[in-house]
């Protein structure tokens, strides 16, 4: 017997370079999904910081939106219904089933956290890509999802596509995460390998930032901030511990690091910035931190945009996760990945 089709509408909040890549490969995965998981999906609501907002709940013309988008037109003029004042407008008027939520980071987690707390509320699920909300409100966005029976997914925050959560959580049963430590920030690790090889500091960031690789405020790479986040994420949802970003200690880096990657270099050893986190007398402690690495240690052959994550566990002993130099393809893959979990 074939299985009933069912109908599932979307909502966006964030349209930037995952937005649209995610969108993209919906499009290019329609006949798969309707194949496959028997769905027939629409976009019914998109709504940005700076390029306006639409709703139209007979499904958004999807393939003329990416197109406009590359012009740089507004999302106004597909807007078929009542007036939206806000994101939160937005949220209440969409008519979706599942919010994708893909703002900005900013460090506070807010405006992300806000909207991901008023769709929960309103029985909508959600799936985000946006670390900042995760690291600074996950036991309570996680408890309002269970609350309200719907589901808060998060894959695309940490290593962008990389399984972390589902391989950790999924693949591991009763197994005890002890520690972990990785690299998680490409736009510092690409700095860092890339002055190995005699590019200067101000070469390799302007290389990151006209690649749309940074953060759209570099100083959260630099700074230490993205990797305390992903890592507080990590420490939250994998290890049980509450540790908030503002709580890890981080080490930044600046133009004066070529003199520190020379000195490891001659003494043939690695620099990089690495996140680790480990157990200590019932508590999980989080630190960023410059490291001088030995050249057999995985964390010291990752170079360039890669990123690794290594768990020490009380099961399987070791396991590294590496991704090689990641794309927005890749973030908006994880959303997609979430998306059929939640489907099943």
């Amino acid at each position: 017997m074939d299985q009933e089709t069912r109908q599932i509408n979307f909502a966006f909040i964030g349209f930037g370079r995952v937005g649209r890549a995610f969108a993209r490969l919906l499009v290019e995965r329609k006949k798969w999904l309707l194949k496959t998981h028997a769905i027939e999906w629409k976009i019914t609501g998109i709504a940005t910081k700076d390029h306006g907002m639409a709703i139209d709940h007979d499904g958004l013309p999807t393939r003329k939106i990416l197109a406009s988008r590359r012009r740089g037109s507004s999302l106004d003029r597909f807007h078929n219904g009542p007036e939206c004042a806000s994101h939160l407008d937005f949220i209440r008027q969409c008519g979706a089933d599942v919010l994708f939520e893909m703002s900005v980071l900013d460090l506070s987690g807010e405006p992300a956290a806000t909207h991901i707390r008023e769709a929960l509320g309103a029985g909508l699920n959600v799936i985000t890509s946006n670390k900042g909300p995760v690291a600074t409100h996950y036991a309570q966005l996680t408890r309002l999802a269970r609350l309200r029976d719907v589901r808060f997914l998060y894959e695309g925050t940490v290593m962008d596509g990389a399984p972390v959560f589902n391989l950790l959580r999924n693949s591991l049963p009763g197994t005890r995460i002890l520690s972990l430590r990785g690299i998680f920030n490409s736009t510092t690790n690409y700095i860092l390998s890339q002055m190995e090889q005699g590019t200067t500091f101000e070469a390799a960031l302007e290389y990151v930032k006209t690649a749309g690789v940074s953060e759209a405020d570099p100083s959260h790479d630099l700074d230490g901030w993205d990797s305390a986040i992903k890592l507080s994420v990590l420490i939250q949802a994998v290890m049980g511990g509450r540790v908030k970003p503002e709580e890890i200690e981080r080490s930044p880096i600046s133009s004066d690091i070529g003199r520190a990657v020379r000195a490891a270099l001659r003494r043939d050893r690695r620099l990089r910035l690495v996140a680790r986190a480990y157990r200590q007398g019932g508590k999980v402690i989080g630190k960023v931190e410059l490291q001088e690495l030995e050249v057999f240690d995985p964390l010291a052959a990752i170079r360039g945009l890669s990123n690794i994550l290594v768990v020490n566990t009380d099961t399987m002993r070791e396991l590294a996760i590496v991704e090689n130099n990641p794309s927005v393809d890749q973030t908006a893959y994880a959303l997609f990945a979430d998306l059929i979990s939640l489907l099943r």
